[in-house]
């Protein structure tokens, strides 16, 4: 059982605001982005504007937890639902990122690719729910509930695999691009490895939890750069 403290502590609003401020501002611009890009019939701009919003819906879990204790005085219940709430994006955010990398960077391997890591998000997703309690280390910071992931679980191992994908096809397969292209091309290539590089270290952080403090509200907002990077990036 968690102690739950009785008032939200600065880092606590912190924690709240800015996961907050990510998922409304990600929603509402992701969900503009896929109004002009169906106008506009840019398939690959209708596919980031998806993985855009599935992005930032990775904050849903302390963004709930936010509004559940300024409004009850309470934190979310039962505590693994922050979990849920959290990191049930995960798997169709990675496969689509993955889908745009392999399209513009490996479009021979894009169905073996899909298929491989639409294969693994499955699996995550299904000791997400199934095993959430054994997932993720919770505790009380500030008033606001906390997860870090249990190192060596499934879901630990497989995030830092998609991580690492999404690095290395997207980020380092980007900057490659840009070494090759020149004129508008490699300004699209250089704002989509921008993107990806700084979400990966985005994710990374905030896996770790409170164990960064301040610094992690910081480097949260780089998520809303990494929206303005990626339609920059993909529009036609």
């Amino acid at each position: 059982m968690l102690s739950q403290n009785s008032n939200l502590e600065i880092s606590g609003w912190l924690d709240g605001f800015t996961a907050t401020i990510i998922v409304i501002f990600g929603a509402v611009f992701s969900l503009t982005v896929l109004y002009r890009a169906r106008k506009m019939e840019a398939k690959l701009l209708i596919y980031g504007a998806f993985m855009g919003l599935f992005a930032t819906l990775l904050w849903l879990g302390p963004c709930v937890d936010f509004f559940t204790k300024i409004s009850t005085g309470q934190n979310l219940k039962p505590v693994e639902l922050y979990g849920i709430l959290s990191y049930m994006w995960v798997a169709p955010a990675t496969v689509l990122g993955l889908y745009l990398g392999a399209e513009l960077m490996l479009p021979k391997f894009k169905k073996h690719i899909v298929i491989i890591y639409a294969i693994l998000g499955i699996i995550f997703e299904l000791v997400l729910f199934l095993d959430t309690t054994n997932a993720f280390e919770f505790e009380i910071t500030g008033g606001a509930i906390d997860a870090s992931f249990v190192y060596g679980h499934a879901t630990f191992i497989l995030i830092v695999v998609f991580l690492l994908t999404v690095f290395l096809l997207n980020g380092l397969g980007s900057l490659r691009q840009v070494l090759k292209t020149t004129g508008v091309v490699r300004k699209k290539f250089a704002y989509m490895s921008i993107t990806f590089i700084l979400f990966v270290i985005v994710g990374a952080l905030d896996a770790l939890g409170s164990a960064l403090g301040p610094v992690l509200f910081i480097a949260r907002m780089g998520m809303i750069v990494c929206a303005f990077l990626l339609y920059s990036a993909l529009k036609p």
